[in-house]
């Protein structure tokens, strides 16, 4: 089984999957949006991301989504995580996490790390996995935030298993 950390901006949704357990290779997957403006962005998510009833769905276990925080405006994100969310089969547990709170869970030293840093962490960790820093500067910040999603969520799974 796996868990999947989810990141999202108006042009792309960025998915990665790490095992539930142990050091297993993290997969990417990333969904380009097409579209004149974010509003036609949000309506393509539904065509291009595995829909409920597709077997991407069928070994993950959880779900960590980044719900969006800051000082813009995010009305255009939450259209774009509300679409995401329609994508996700109604029998899994989905988990918003604010970017502070998965910087935190994930291991990054300050909660307001920007992408460069965050970028750099997941990186770290990916290197001590095996990865090349070639393989993981192929990665986009969004990609890099979603595994760290990803990790928060295992954290956060294993904290509520450790305390039953």
């Amino acid at each position: 089984m796996r868990v999947a950390g989810i990141d999202y901006s108006s042009r792309f949704v960025d998915v990665v999957t790490v095992p539930c357990e142990g050091t297993g290779a993290p997969v990417w997957r990333s969904y380009p949006l097409e579209g004149c403006d974010a509003f036609d962005r949000a309506r393509n998510v539904a065509h291009v991301m595995p829909g409920r009833a597709h077997s991407f769905w069928d070994g993950i276990l959880a779900v960590a989504i980044e719900h969006p925080a800051g000082k813009v405006g995010t009305g255009h994100m939450l259209r774009i995580q509300g679409a995401v969310l329609a994508c996700i089969p109604a029998r899994m547990l989905v988990h918003p996490l604010p970017p502070a709170k998965w910087k935190r869970l994930s291991g990054c030293r300050t909660g307001a790390a920007n992408h460069a840093a965050y970028s750099r962490h997941s990186a770290a960790l990916l290197e001590q996995q095996g990865w090349t820093p070639w393989d993981t500067a192929q990665w986009p910040h969004d990609a890099h935030a979603a595994h760290l999603m990803a990790l928060a969520l295992r954290a956060l799974l294993d904290a509520q298993e450790q305390a039953a």
